[in-house]
């Protein structure tokens, strides 16, 4: 495809910037002719007749003019380039955005929201390095050789020749290393998407890692998967840079022949100093454009890679590696599938079978009267064959239709979730017809259809932050329906929750925000109405509410479509006021972090060998224009032995050195990232998931991903320039001051200015934009997550154009600061060159001056003029690290914080005598505390304490950890298989009220306990304390060391069936794996255990998510205390009785406590709670043997 790839296709701001940047090329390529004409010209009188100052004045005026033209042009090129950056991820962002849209939530949640997310933020971001070094490189390379080239040849052919010769097999070697390393950038780029996507995952799982004893164990998952990343992307660098090694030395070498075969033509006469040092001069800028595309082309890599992947995805081509699945499918399509209307694939001869849901208008229905929807023969292909299979049935308004009894459905998993996807156009149905009053949806507008539905996902996602917010976000395509938002939730039976956020609702509550959400829509040009298990996770009282509600909907025309395992009719108890869940931002430490906190003994060795490398090259052009000057003078050969050895021995170190400290840098960087990941794993184990749990929605994956990747990414540019630069400068100078005190002065004075004025010119250009990108950039990737992560809902309500809208202003913001922080780069190279020009203007009068007053070997002046410009190299690495300063403070400052829990500063989380203890499993709960005197007493339970040292990798490669010490168990007497509370007083963090008062319960062991109430009674406040998510203010708590969870939401690990499983128990064999799973209601899953159950179980329906989350739950053998959160609600009631039979035998000598809202699966329980209005009070109690007293 070319070295640019396909960014010039599918950006324009890539093509006007390749135009520009070649024009300014061409210019500084003239001004470097000239500036070195000047230059040696003058350098060459002083040398060969002693010239004066005044004599080489006009010499002077010339290249004073050359180096402001250069400046000027330098600033240029910088600007356009970076500027042309943030315009082209802005393109390409748009261009990714659309299309993932329009491929649709199937695909979306198949890719993976988190790693499309890096892909469009951290993916693209690499684009500043392809424009600000490769781009300007590249085009340098195409123009600069040929004119400084034909200037050279026309001035000494004999140097001309030598030039010719060896440089075309510096774009040889770049090929054959970048062929070398095309696959290896391709696994290095998919790392990083997998790394966001599994650090993503584990954050959402942490609740369920904390319940199993698995969290802190995972902080070792997150060391060495991060070690992994490291190892594998220095692998990649190893290969990389040697290409650059490679072009360096090659470069470097042959300008050490040039240098050492003018020498010798001038000892025997055969060419005059000036054009010696006219060619010496020109000589590396022959070499150094096609060594700076070499080196610049790892830094593009990753860009490229990204733009690569964009293309895929817009073309419609499966990226490498990428699964081809169905629908809800994690099986690969069997071949290309056509059809019209929202069930065409948008790539021509994919494999992958997608949905695109934008397509011409063919034809359209009423949009102001009833609608009948006729579902035909519709098959959709699964994992396992079609489901629905042959489904057929026809909704008219008025009747609510239940997805029960017909063919071609049945009971959980048969496909009543995928006939919604497809009835809104998401899923692609392998035969079948859906037509609605009798035209066939393939040939409507997606938008005109689906602004006639109304839908409740099972999984229902939100994008607004309060409830108010979130029914507004329903309106979009219906502004005029925001009057009845009070309307709608009233008739849900939320309308206490209208302001509360999103992010403190418990399930129940958002259950019931979506049901609001689809009923607000029924105000409007809404006829149909989809319900997929809307009543889920609702108590009894509550979902008759909503049933009624649902009933007067139909009643008042609409269409209902229902997938429900909850019997219709459902025994109205009386609704309670709430506890809700509070949750409030942990409190943590102040912090805001130190410098020197980043620095390692790795991190200095990378500046000793940086700056030597460029002390190599300093060395090597202060010997190579002595050796020249000398020469000049026809000495006898011998005495220019040494500084011929110099030259080479100078042009190999400077490569050498070089490579090892990319190396060594790169390496370090890494490391400080892998230790900053873990750390702050660690502080979110040790706060728990209650305090964390705004955290874990999106900030906390910002902090853990992209803070990180930020001070990773910022550390060495911004840490080792101004230390490799200090010893470069101070070398430079001490060199110059030998030679001439004056001019060592000069110099001196010159780079003192550089290394406080270019910084500042950078930072006050800029205005502070360049903090601003990088936190426009966080806000940016916060969007893309909620955009991409809602799509379905966004997509179904009409909202996803505002959002995107939205999502392209905040877009088009990020690359107005980008384009300003642009100015502030060119303007600071253009102080750094006119300071150095500066230099040498200074350095060659004084040189001229003491040269004609005696003072100084004519063959020393050269040095004088020479040296400034080796120096320069040192000096143009400040203005980046300026600019970037801020925005790593930044990246550090919002670390901190919870850096310093995870490092076990502050006050949050265990106590020092709590912590885990290599080998030794920490008790779950066994620690009791009364208050007395009323005083507060605290259980002394806290998440960070039951969690064990040993756990489970995603990647399942760890094992469980030694038993706790059996002499403590007998000795504990809270060792207990039962539970016991005692006047427990529990508050959610932030919260005013408790949401237990005065809890008093004791359950027996092995007694089955169910547990009834209304939502937001206190059941999960219950269920957090026994699992040690919350703390007791008051009272005793007496729980069993050991305990198992089903949660209400399955927490599923993006990853294989059997990892999942295994978070329970590492060590179990596939035996024990499919008994757990043909408990749990899913036989023959044995079979499917390297299956991926997709992002957060995407790629199941719910009532298989739920059972996978009950069979872990069911692998904790032992697990004395077994908590079960709604395991059956996506179940049919048949499938539901015969899991709790199997459930009553597995569990039949352990303690259970079951949450449900089903009052039948009450009968066989033993205990009977309510709990309402946060108490606890026992409905039912049978007579065991072993009860306590």
């Amino acid at each position: 495809m070319g070295p640019l790839g396909a960014l010039p296709r599918l950006s324009g701001s890539a093509r006007r910037a390749l135009v520009v940047a070649g024009l300014l090329s061409v210019g500084n390529a003239a001004a470097l002719i000239v500036q070195a004409w000047a230059l040696g010209s003058a350098l060459a009188a002083v040398v060969t007749r002693a010239a004066s100052p005044a004599e080489i004045g006009d010499y002077l005026v010339v290249l004073a003019g050359a180096v402001v033209a250069r400046a000027a042009l330098g600033w240029a090129t910088e600007s356009v380039s970076a500027r042309a950056a943030a315009g082209a991820k802005e393109e390409l962002r748009g261009l990714l955005l659309d299309s993932a849209l329009r491929r649709g939530p199937e695909w979306i949640h198949r890719r993976g929201p988190a790693e499309l997310t890096a892909l469009a933020t951290k993916g693209l971001d690499a684009l500043d390095a392809y424009f600000t070094k490769y781009l300007p490189a590249l085009v340098t390379a195409a123009v600069v050789p040929p004119l400084v080239g034909a200037w050279i040849l026309f001035s000494d052919w004999v140097s001309a020749l030598v030039i010719v010769i060896t440089v075309p097999l510096i774009p040889l070697f770049a090929w054959l290393v970048g062929k070398y390393t095309e696959q290896r950038t391709s696994r290095a780029a998919d790392a990083v998407q997998r790394l966001s996507g599994q650090l993503l995952e584990l954050i959402r799982a942490l609740p369920v890692l904390t319940a199993f004893g698995r969290a802190r164990a995972q902080g070792e998952v997150v060391r060495r998967v991060s070690d992994s990343h490291r190892r594998t992307t220095i692998a990649t660098l190893r290969i990389a840079f040697l290409s650059a090694l490679v072009l360096e030395l090659l470069s470097s070498l042959s300008v050490a022949m040039v240098a050492v075969g003018i020498g010798l033509r001038l000892v025997s006469g055969d060419l005059d100093l000036a054009t010696g040092l006219l060619v010496l001069v020109l000589a590396p800028e022959c070499y150094l454009p096609l060594r700076a595309a070499g080196a610049a082309h790892h830094a593009s890599e990753d860009g490229v890679e990204a733009v690569r992947r964009v293309d895929e995805i817009v073309s419609g081509g499966a990226s490498r590696g990428e699964a081809n699945a169905t629908s809800a499918s994690l099986d690969e399509a069997n071949g290309p599938f056509t059809s019209r209307g929202p069930f065409a694939p948008s790539g021509v001869g994919s494999r992958e079978r997608t949905v695109d849901l934008v397509y011409r208008r063919e034809r359209s229905v009423r949009s102001d009267g009833p609608a009948t929807v006729r579902v035909a023969g519709l098959r959709v292909r699964r994992r396992d064959g079609f489901a629905p299979d042959g489904l057929s049935f026809v909704a008219r308004p008025g009747e609510i239709v239940r997805l029960e009894g017909f063919d071609g459905i049945g009971p959980s998993g048969s496909g009543k979730s995928t006939t919604m996807s497809v009835l809104l156009g998401f899923a692609a149905p392998e035969s079948g017809t859906i037509t609605c009053d009798g035209v066939d949806i393939a040939e409507l507008d997606p938008a005109e259809w689906r602004r006639r539905i109304a839908w409740v996902p099972q999984r229902p996602t939100f994008t607004g932050g309060t409830v108010a917010d979130e029914l507004a976000v329903a309106t979009a395509d219906q502004p005029d329906l925001t009057a009845h938002i009070g309307e709608a939730l009233a008739d849900a039976a939320a309308a206490h929750l209208r302001d509360r956020r999103i992010d403190e609702l418990s399930t129940g509550e958002r259950q019931r925000v979506a049901v609001a959400r689809a009923l607000l829509r029924l105000r409007g040009d809404a006829k149909i109405l989809l319900l997929d298990e809307p009543t889920a996770h609702l108590d009894a009282a509550t979902a008759h509410q909503v049933n009624e509600a649902v009933r007067r909907a139909a009643e008042a025309g609409a269409t209902v479509v229902l997938a429900s395992h909850r019997p219709e009719a459902a025994e109205a108890e009386p609704e309670a006021a709430t506890a809700a869940l509070q949750t409030a931002p942990p409190d943590l430490p102040a912090a805001t972090g130190r410098i020197h906190d980043l620095i390692t003994p790795r991190t200095l060795l990378g500046v000793g060998l940086g700056a030597l490398s460029l002390l190599s090259g300093l060395a090597l052009t202060a010997t190579s224009a002595w050796l020249i000057a000398r020469a000049s003078q026809q000495p006898p050969i011998l005495t220019l032995s040494v500084a011929v050895v110099g030259v080479r021995t100078f042009a190999l170190s400077r490569a050498v050195l070089r490579y090892a400290e990319r190396l060594v840098t790169h390496d370090a960087a890494f490391r400080l990232s892998g230790r900053l990941r873990r750390q702050l794993w660690d502080a979110l184990v040790r706060l728990g998931p209650v305090r964390t749990a705004g955290l874990r929605r999106g900030e906390g994956v910002a902090r853990l991903v992209d803070d990180v990747d930020s001070v990773r990414d910022l550390e060495p540019r911004v840490i080792l320039p101004p230390l490799v630069a200090a010893v470069v400068v101070v070398a430079a100078v001490v060199l110059q001051t030998l030679v001439l005190p004056e001019a060592g002065a000069v110099l001196a004075a010159a780079l003192l200015v550089a290394f406080v004025a270019s910084p500042l010119a950078a930072l006050a250009a800029e205005r502070r934009a360049t903090a601003a990108v990088a936190e426009g950039r966080r806000r940016v990737a916060a969007r893309v997550l909620a955009l991409l992560d809602g799509s379905a809902e966004l997509l179904a309500f009409g909202a996803h154009e505002e959002r995107r809208a939205e999502l392209a202003a905040a877009d088009e913001r990020l690359a107005a600061r980008a384009r300003r922080a642009a100015f502030g780069a060119g303007a600071a190279t253009a102080v750094n060159t006119l300071l150095v020009g500066i230099a040498v203007l200074g350095g060659a009068w004084f040189g001229a001056a003491a040269v004609a007053e005696g003072r100084l070997a004519p063959e020393l002046a050269p040095l004088l003029g020479l040296v400034p410009l080796a120096a320069a190299e040192a000096v143009a690495l400040l203005p980046p690290a300026a600019q970037q300063w801020k925005s790593l403070r930044a990246a550090q400052a919002r670390l901190a914080p919870l850096l310093a829990v995870g490092s076990g500063g502050g006050a949050v989380g265990a106590s020092a005598d709590q912590a885990a203890r290599p080998g030794v499993e920490l008790v779950v709960g066994d620690v009791q505390r009364q208050g007395s005197g009323g005083e507060p007493a605290g259980s002394g339970r806290r998440a960070a304490d039951r969690v064990a040292p040993s756990g489970v990798d995603v990647q399942l490669s760890g094992s469980g950890g030694e038993p706790a010490d059996p002499e403590r168990r007998a000795a504990d007497p809270a060792a207990t298989a039962g539970v016991e509370l005692t006047g427990v007083d529990v508050r959610w963090p932030g919260s005013g009220g408790m949401a237990l008062r005065g809890a008093d319960l004791r359950v027996p062991a092995g007694a089955h306990v169910a547990v009834v109430g209304p939502s937001g009674g206190g059941k999960s406040t219950m269920l957090a304390l026994l699992l040690g998510f919350l703390e007791a203010e008051r009272g005793d708590v007496r729980v069993p060391r050991k305990v198992a969870w089903c949660p209400q939401e399955p927490q599923l690990v993006s990853t294989t069936i059997r990892e999942n499983l295994r978070l329970a128990a590492p060590e179990a064999d596939d035996r024990e794996l499919g008994e757990a799973l043909r408990v749990a209601g899913l036989p023959g899953w044995e079979e499917r255990l390297d299956a991926m159950v997709g992002s957060g179980g995407t790629a199941m329906s719910g009532g298989e998510a739920q059972r996978l989350a009950l069979a872990r739950a069911l692998l904790a053998a032992d697990a004395e205390l077994v908590l079960l959160d709604e395991p059956t609600a996506h179940l049919d009631v048949p499938t539901a009785e015969a899991l709790l039979a199997r459930l009553r035998h597995a569990l039949r000598d352990r303690t259970v406590i079951h949450v449900t809202h089903r009052w039948s699966e009450t009968e066989h329980a033993d205990i009977v709670l309510r709990v309402e209005a946060g108490e606890i009070a026992v409905v039912r109690e049978a007579q065991r043997e072993g009860a306590l007293p």
